[in-house]
């Protein structure tokens, strides 16, 4: 009997626990996967492309993938390319702020060198953990 009250007991505290694991509610769920996809794209982002299969063009359904393709290939180099020249250093010419737009542009400005800048330490960070390859310039 006290074995089966010990087992019991073992049984109902695991799955308490358990249940506080998980979420409880729709909305946690999709915030927890919400947070998971972003961590996902966000490594993504600061790691190289791999290398895409050709495509060849023959309509106009493979002439948009190969265009899609290629606009993601440079946006993807483009993001990166900012990203390290903010890590070393580079920086836009800063707006001067004259009236209430350019007072916008200006923060807006300041929030992406952040953004950037926190891009760069967590690149560095996954190079340092062997999860990337560092990236080197192709010009």
């Amino acid at each position: 009997m006290k074995t089966a009250y010990i087992s019991l007991l073992a049984v109902t505290a695991t799955l308490s626990l358990a249940a506080h694991a998980a979420p409880t509610t729709f909305d946690e769920a999709r915030a927890d996967a919400a947070q998971r996809n972003y961590a996902a794209a966000h490594a993504a982002s600061l790691s190289p492309l791999p290398a895409a299969p050709a495509i060849h063009v023959t309509d106009g359904e493979t002439a948009r993938l190969a265009n899609a393709q290629a606009n993601t290939r440079r946006a993807h180099d483009a993001h990166i390319e900012a990203t390290l020249q903010a890590g070393n250093g580079i920086k836009e010419k800063p707006v001067k702020v004259t009236d209430t737009d350019s007072a916008r542009a200006a923060a807006t400005q300041s929030n992406q060198e952040d953004v950037l800048l926190a891009d760069y330490e967590d690149y560095k960070d996954m190079v340092a953990q062997g999860a990337i390859q560092p990236i080197v310039a192709s010009k």
